[in-house]
């Protein structure tokens, strides 16, 4: 058995609140990784359900308990499970997803192979009580998660590796004051010193429910990712946004106060003006900056056309679409989409 119990290789940080019954399960799914090398560092943030009887039940040295006097959030949690940690690598897990049992041993193969990666997260399986298997698949490239990280979170949080030394080195963790959106704005202050990917492979199965805090407050949660959004194109492109520049911005669909053609020329405008910026600012690798924005470009033509056209020779003139990654097979399905929405009516009943 490749453990070492003071000097662990990787550590899973676990944050709980209230629900020990699920953390049994995530706590076992790495109890059994064919990589064993580890700590688990278990951070109970709840106070009605404590987990006690469960970390009592496991009975593993390797399991590092650690007790929150008082609520303060997932995030907050995370923060104390790092600063806990002595593992060279961290890796993430929630109390009510699981991990495969390969994952520690594919992450800490993949995170000693490449240096230049900081975090890398993976590919998911969607935990739900249909029979049907559904995954997340996440974009791989670093140069274009970079770009997308301006529009939204491409990154599973649950199923990230870290270098802790990255986020010694920069004092990097988690801000708690922003609910909900804590790990998007982690990741978009990390791109600053290190690439960020997803590992190609199905590490963890992933749990969407109900009661997810994201759909809970996904009013705050959209509130907070606005601002880093606000943040990145200050910070990374010297873009102070207008509100109505913010509203196009994380718009795909058409807003109700716009013309389509309106809203799509407003779009082609700002979308032109970030490849501007960047040429200045020189942040964004090209041409993965140009390319991510053209499929966006694509992306809004397409879900706004509506059987119209006219929006196809919109796109099609646009100097945005020039700039299209045709090396990649999600463009061509979006492409052929979009000319079938323009080009085939859908039959009458």
């Amino acid at each position: 058995m490749d453990t070492n119990i003071n000097n662990p290789k990787i550590s899973v940080i676990i944050p709980t609140c209230n629900r020990p019954e699920l953390l049994y399960q995530a706590v076992q799914s790495i109890l059994n990784q064919s990589f064993q090398n580890f700590e688990i560092i278990v951070v109970d943030d709840g106070l009605e359900k404590r987990a006690d009887k469960i970390i009592e039940k496991i009975n593993d040295d390797r399991i590092v308990y650690i007790k929150h006097e008082k609520n303060k959030g997932a995030s907050a949690a995370r923060n104390t499970g790092i600063k806990k940690a002595r593992g060279e690598y961290l890796i993430l897990l929630d109390d009510d997803d699981t991990s495969f049992q390969k994952r520690l041993k594919i992450q800490n193969k993949f995170m000693d192979k490449n240096s230049k990666i900081g975090v890398a997260g993976s590919w998911a399986q969607i935990i739900e009580k249909t029979r049907s298997k559904k995954y997340i698949k996440p974009i791989s490239n670093p140069k274009k998660i970079k770009t997308m990280l301006l529009f939204g979170c491409p990154i599973i949080n649950p199923s990230v590796i870290f270098r802790r030394k990255l986020l010694n080195k920069y004092n990097l963790e988690y801000i708690t004051k922003l609910k909900l959106s804590e790990d998007y704005d982690l990741w978009t202050r990390i791109i600053k010193y290190s690439q960020i990917t997803n590992i190609k492979k199905i590490l963890i199965q992933y749990r969407i429910h109900g009661s997810n805090i994201s759909k809970t407050h996904s009013k705050i949660q959209k509130q907070n990712s606005t601002k880093i959004k606000i943040n990145q194109l200050r910070n990374y492109l010297n873009i102070n946004p207008t509100d109505e520049e913010i509203l196009i911005h994380e718009n795909i669909h058409k807003p109700n106060q716009y013309e389509i053609n309106d809203f799509l020329k407003k779009e082609e405008n700002w979308l032109t003006n970030l490849i501007e910026q960047n040429q200045k600012t020189k942040f964004y690798n090209e041409p993965e900056f140009s390319q991510v924005l053209s499929q966006r470009w694509l992306q809004i033509c397409s879900i706004n056309s509506n059987h119209n056209w006219k929006i196809w020779n919109k796109f099609w003139k646009s100097s945005l679409k020039r700039k299209l990654d045709l090396r990649e097979w999600e463009t061509w399905k979006l492409l052929i989409r979009f000319f079938f929405k323009c080009f085939i009516k859908k039959p009458q009943k």
